[in-house]
């Protein structure tokens, strides 16, 4: 009895001696929905490169110590770490679990198996080396493994000069092909909005020749590129072959982001025109930004680099805020917009800087804040932008209207008459319908002229275009034919038809009353000439000159009358 409990003790220290007290086991018929981090125990050794029998030995001898995290977390420029955990397989069948570590950036990943003190496989991953090498074609870091019966100890180290952020995730492949299902239909919803934005905003450029349209394409392309670089779909989808570009994609894909941000912006509140000061101080800070950042990447020195390509993205969310400020003040209808957009960017921005830094818990929601701030952003802006195509397009239908308005009268000038009457004319023509037109004038305009002034003969004609406008039928078309002449088109309107009009249209004329500057009542009446389509033969023009004849007969006959064919 004595030999036996001296031999239990015995097993009880070895048993210690190689899995230290504070471990903590994984089993692999447990389902782990979270981050594992607070199963997992860390070793960092200041003495340079361990290799994976040193770490062992350092597991066994209760070097590593327990992580108090689900997601480890060791920040920007970090020396390489060891992570151990234990997982345990009580059933005699052996069991296909994957670690999953849910980080896209990692330069070096060495993933060991021990059991029994013996290695029994090993995986060598990262982005130092070609996409193609990856144990599976995921843009994570993904190794699988058998586990048999009894315990395992898996020894991880990694290195990366990025932020080492390490969610880790023990998994079956059917939670892990969901994860990776939710995670595609996410992205996919947003690259597919995102790309959607960039095509209409430069068929605008397209159509406009704005160059805000097309700044905003390019800003939103670059920001596309920059996401695809840190969350791995760049290196799985657009350059496998590269991971020296794989390596720099982050700093230099932040700053030329940054800088086409910068341009959108100054273009889009129109900076350089408002604050030519405040223009010239972006530009110098965006030169300068720019020229440390290659600077870095030229001697090669990638954790200065990334540190000044997040300071410049800072700035330009910080001087973001400044700029629509400023331009809200000075009522630029558009700053709302800006203003609104970019305080969303700065706090989907902050919280996953913060997250990846480790100054904030990091999971679904801090890590995808970036992306959730761009989407916001990206939806303001295009408001923004269709807004402003609105109003340009409301501007330039107003102008164009103008361009075809005679301003004094408010009546259709020459050139708008012909646009509006030439597609009636042609339908009248093979309908073979009648047509008819009036031309009228006032008598003894110039008299009015000289006796009281053009200021009152401006009054009579602006009275006399309301009083035709109120006459006039809904389909007619009235013009300012020039000086004191007007011209009235009648569509499906008979000669006999006209002459109603015209004279109804005379003797209204004739009670208007103008007061003077001498508080004398004025009155004027008007001379009419009426034409109309007798056979398909003439021209709208012809028809014209036909109807500016009867008018001169009008006149010759003691004018404040109606002359038509049918009265010749």
């Amino acid at each position: 009895m004595k030999k036996l409990l001296l031999l239990s003790f015995a097993v009880l220290v070895m048993f210690f001696w190689i899995f230290p007290a504070n471990a903590k086991t994984l089993d692999v018929a447990t389902e782990y929905k979270d981050a594992i981090g607070q199963y997992i125990q860390v070793y960092q050794s200041g003495d340079g490169y361990l290799s994976k029998h040193d770490a062992f030995d350092a597991f066994r001898n209760g070097h590593f110590s327990l992580s108090d995290n689900p997601v480890i977390n060791f920040g920007v420029g970090s020396k390489p770490v060891w992570l151990a955990l234990q997982i345990s397989n009580s059933r005699k069948i052996a069991m296909h679990r994957n670690l999953l570590i849910e980080t896209a950036w990692l330069d070096k990943i060495d993933v060991h198996y021990f059991q029994q003190e013996q290695l029994i496989n090993s995986y060598h991953t990262g982005d130092s080396l070609l996409f193609a090498e990856r144990p599976l074609n995921r843009r994570f870091f993904v190794m699988g493994h058998d586990f048999t019966q009894g315990e395992t100890t898996v020894l991880i180290r990694v290195e990366s000069a990025d932020a080492m952020v390490l969610p880790i995730y023990l998994l079956d492949n059917e939670k892990l092909n969901d994860r990776d299902r939710v995670q595609a239909y996410s992205y996919g919803f947003m690259y597919g909005v995102i790309l959607a934005l960039v095509a209409y905003n430069f068929m605008l450029y397209i159509g406009l020749r704005a160059a805000p349209y097309l700044l905003y394409s390019i800003y939103l392309l670059f920001f596309l590129a920059l996401n695809a670089a840190y969350t791995g779909h760049g290196y799985q989808w657009l350059w496998s072959e590269s991971p020296q570009w794989q390596q720099w994609a982050n700093p230099f894909l932040m700053m030329v982001c940054t800088v086409s941000g910068f341009a959108f912006a100054l273009h889009f509140l129109a900076i350089k025109i408002a604050w030519p000061r405040v223009y010239r101080v972006i530009i110098v800070s965006c030169a300068g930004f720019s020229a440390l950042i290659l600077l870095a990447m030229l001697i090669d020195e990638f954790v200065i680099a990334l540190l000044i390509s997040i300071g410049f993205i800072f700035f330009f969310y910080i001087a973001s805020v400044i700029l629509g400020a400023i331009s809200l003040r000075a009522d630029n209808q558009f700053a709302k917009y800006f203003l609104l957009a970019s305080i969303f960017s700065i706090c989907g921005g902050t919280i996953t800087a913060n997250a990846v830094w480790g100054f904030i818990p990091f999971n679904w929601f801090t890590y995808r804040a970036t992306d959730i701030g761009m989407m916001a952003d990206a939806i303001l802006l295009a408001l923004a932008l269709a807004e402003r195509f609105n109003i340009n397009q409301s501007e330039k239908l107003a102008a164009e209207r103008m361009a075809g308005i005679d301003l004094l009268t408010n009546l259709n000038n020459r050139r708008s008459f012909y646009k509006f009457v030439q597609p009636i004319w042609a339908m009248s023509l093979r309908s073979k319908s009648n047509t008819s037109v009036i031309m009228l004038d006032i008598d003894h305009f110039k008299l009015l002229n000289d006796n009281y002034g053009h200021a009152l003969g401006d009054r009579v004609l602006m009275q006399l275009s309301e009083t035709l406008q109120k006459e006039a039928r809904s389909g007619d078309i009235l013009a300012s034919w020039g000086g004191e002449e007007f011209l009235v088109f009648l569509p499906e309107t008979r000669l006999t038809d006209a002459v109603a009009i015209a004279e109804r249209m005379r003797k209204k004329i004739a009670t208007i009353q103008i007061a003077t500057d001498k508080e004398e009542k004025l009155s004027f009446t008007a001379s009419l000439g009426i034409a109309s389509t007798l056979d398909g033969n003439v021209s709208l023009d012809e028809l014209i000159s036909q109807a500016d004849q009867q008018l001169y007969r009008a006149k010759k006959q003691g004018r404040n009358c109606v002359c038509s064919e049918s009265s010749g």
